[in-house]
C-alpha cells in the first residue's frame, strides 16, 4: 500500500468508536502504540478502562448525532432502544425520536437488577409502555433486562433475531444507560466469531463514536454514541460524582413520615424542603452510596453548607458548596400518588394531598411529577 492510501484509511478504536490517533495524548483516540491494519486497536482510554476500571477527564469530540441517526434509519433497521429503570426521565432521548418512530422498535429497560426484588416486571413494562406512549413512541415490545445480571438477555435476543428481518440493528440511548454491556452480553450468546468486548463503564460518554459488530456477512449491529441529555444529573456534575450517584446494587428505599418544615437533605447536590404538608409519609429511590440527611427547615441552609464544606455527605460538586448554588422548584401536589424526580438523581414518592413541597436540584436539571413507577 502506498503513502497516499495510507493516510485514506480510517481506523478506530474498537471499544469506544473514535478514530484512532497518535500525536496528541489529550485528545480522543490517543494510542501511544503503532497504528497499523489491526482493526482490534484499543484507544488509551480504553484500555485503561478495560484493564484497570480507570477514567480521567479529558477532551471528547461529540459526534453529529443527527447525521448519524439519519442515515442509520432510512432502511427501516430493527432499533434497540435501551432505557434505564432506575434513571428513566433522563433515558428519554427525545432529539432522536423523530428519526426512529417510524422503525420497528425494541426497548430493553435495562439495570432491572437494582430495583427492588418486590417489584413486578409487568407493572415496570406497563409504565415503560405508558410513559413512551405520552413521548409519541410505541415499541412493538419492551423487555425488561439486566445486562450486568444476565436477566432476560436470551429473550431479548430471540427477539432480536425474529423481527430484523435480515436487516442491521441499531442500538440507541441516552449516556450511562448500558448499551455496550447489553451488546456485550447479546454477543456472548449470539453465535458470531467476534471476541473483542466493547468498551464498557459506569461513567457517560464511553462510546464516542458508532460502532459496528457484524452479525453475518451481510448485516451489522451498530452501537451508536449515548446522547447526553442537557436536563440530566449527568451533564451538571463532574465525573467523581457518578461513582455515588449511579447505583451498581439493589438499591434500599428509604421511608420517612414527615412533618411541615422539615427537610431531606439528598447528597451535597439536592434538597426536599416539606413548607407546608402536614405528616407526610415518603419513600426515597436513591443509590445506597447517597448519604441522605433529614433535619429542621429552620437550620436547613445551614446543615446543607457545612456537610458540603466539611465534606461529611457524598456525592459533593465542586460548583455547590451552598444552597443558592441550585436551582429552586416549589410544586403543589395532586390529590394521588405520585413520584418526584430529579432527572438521574433520586425520585421521592408519596401520597398527593395537595401539599406545596420545594425541591432544590443542580442548575438545568429537570424536576418532574409523574405517576408512580413502582
Amino acid at each position: 500500500m502506498n503513502s497516499k492510501e495510507t493516510k485514506e484509511v480510517k481506523l478506530t478504536c474498537f471499544g469506544c468508536g473514535c478514530e484512532l490517533q497518535n500525536t496528541n495524548p489529550s485528545l480522543t483516540g490517543y494510542t501511544p502504540k503503532p497504528i497499523g491494519k489491526d482493526g482490534t486497536v484499543l484507544c488509551q482510554r480504553c484500555y485503561r478502562l478495560q484493564h484497570y476500571g480507570e477514567t480521567k477527564e479529558e477532551a471528547v469530540v461529540m459526534p453529529n448525532y443527527k447525521e448519524i441517526f439519519s442515515k442509520s434509519m432510512k432502511k427501516h433497521n430493527l432499533i434497540i432502544y435501551v432505557v434505564d429503570l432506575f434513571a428513566f426521565e433522563s433515558s428519554i432521548v427525545r432529539d432522536v425520536h423523530p428519526f426512529i418512530k417510524d422503525n420497528p422498535i425494541l426497548v430493553v429497560a435495562n439495570k432491572r437488577d437494582v430495583l427492588p426484588k418486590s417489584v413486578d416486571d409487568n407493572k415496570l413494562k406497563q409504565f415503560v409502555f405508558d410513559r413512551l406512549a405520552e413521548e409519541g413512541i410505541h415499541p412493538k415490545e419492551v423487555a425488561i433486562g439486566s445486562a450486568y445480571k444476565n436477566y432476560n438477555i436470551e429473550e431479548i435476543l430471540q427477539f432480536v433475531l425474529d423481527n430484523r428481518d435480515g436487516k442491521d440493528v441499531y442500538i440507541i440511548g441516552a449516556s450511562s444507560v448500558g448499551k455496550s454491556s447489553l451488546i456485550n452480553a447479546l454477543l456472548k450468546i449470539y453465535k458470531n466469531e467476534t471476541k473483542t468486548m466493547i468498551s464498557t463503564s459506569p461513567y457517560p460518554g464511553t462510546t464516542v463514536d458508532t460502532i459496528s459488530v457484524p452479525l453475518d456477512n451481510k448485516t451489522k449491529l451498530f452501537d451508536t454514541p449515548g446522547v447526553i441529555v442537557p436536563s440530566s444529573i449527568f451533564a451538571s456534575v463532574e465525573t467523581n460524582a457518578m461513582k455515588y450517584i449511579i447505583p451498581r446494587t439493589e438499591i434500599k428505599p428509604k421511608t420517612f413520615q414527615l412533618n411541615s418544615k422539615q427537610s431531606l437533605i439528598v447528597g451535597g447536590i439536592a434538597r426536599f424542603d416539606f413548607e407546608k404538608t402536614g405528616k407526610t409519609n415518603c419513600t426515597l429511590y436513591v443509590s445506597n452510596e447517597v448519604d441522605v440527611h433529614r433535619c429542621k427547615l429552620s437550620k436547613a441552609n445551614s446543615v446543607f453548607e457545612s456537610l458540603v464544606s466539611k465534606e461529611n455527605i457524598h456525592p459533593i460538586s465542586a460548583s455547590i458548596n451552598s444552597i443558592e448554588k441550585l436551582e429552586r422548584h416549589e410544586v403543589v401536589l395532586p390529590e394521588t400518588k405520585v413520584d418526584i424526580y430529579i432527572s438521574g438523581y433520586c425520585w421521592l414518592s408519596l401520597e398527593g394531598k395537595n401539599q406545596t413541597i420545594v425541591i432544590w436540584a443542580p442548575s438545568g436539571v429537570d424536576v418532574v411529577v409523574r405517576q408512580c413507577k413502582i
